[in-house]
């Protein structure tokens, strides 16, 4: 199997909650012992006002990644499932350093895909990203998994990685 929680471990990022209330609460995640992580957001649309806007922060520490003082300045990818309860169509989207997180209309259920390279940290010698949200609508809900991407580890039992 090559797909699982032991090869790509996932970790809730934040639960669900109201999209305006996301903000900058969803817990860090260290990527020094893997090649990236997936962060993937789940919002169910109810109204169609107040997209979320996702802008990445770094940091050498977790609490530094939560401070908010370094964003990552490097275009990364997206998809996006816009029609999420009838579709799993995923459309690649044009790669860049903040995404507006907007399916079109109210009643969709959207899935937003990303991904952060370990290699895109290396720069500023980060190892420890959050992602920060900005607007969302409070009659929209919003939760958020990290899936990490080929963790490589050298004991028994993988260290946490939150």
């Amino acid at each position: 199997m090559r797909f699982s929680p032991e090869t790509f471990p996932i970790v809730e990022a934040h639960e669900p909650a109201a999209s305006d209330a996301i903000a900058g609460t969803c817990n860090e995640v260290c990527l020094k012992y893997c090649d990236g992580v997936w962060i993937m957001v789940h919002e169910d649309y109810a109204a169609d006002a107040t997209p979320l806007v996702i802008t990445i922060h770094l940091g050498a520490t977790a609490a530094e990644a939560l401070a908010g003082t370094t964003v990552l300045g490097t275009n990364f990818p997206a998809w996006l499932c816009a029609h999420a309860l009838t579709s799993d169509a995923f459309v690649l989207q044009t790669a860049a350093a903040t995404y507006t997180l907007d399916p079109g209309a109210a009643g969709n259920n959207a899935i937003w895909l990303f991904y952060i390279s370990a290699a895109s940290l290396a720069g500023g010698n980060y190892d420890w990203i959050q992602p920060d949200f900005a607007d969302g609508n409070g009659a929209n809900l919003a939760s958020v998994l990290y899936i990490l991407d080929r963790p490589r580890y050298q004991q028994e039992t993988p260290p946490s990685s939150i």
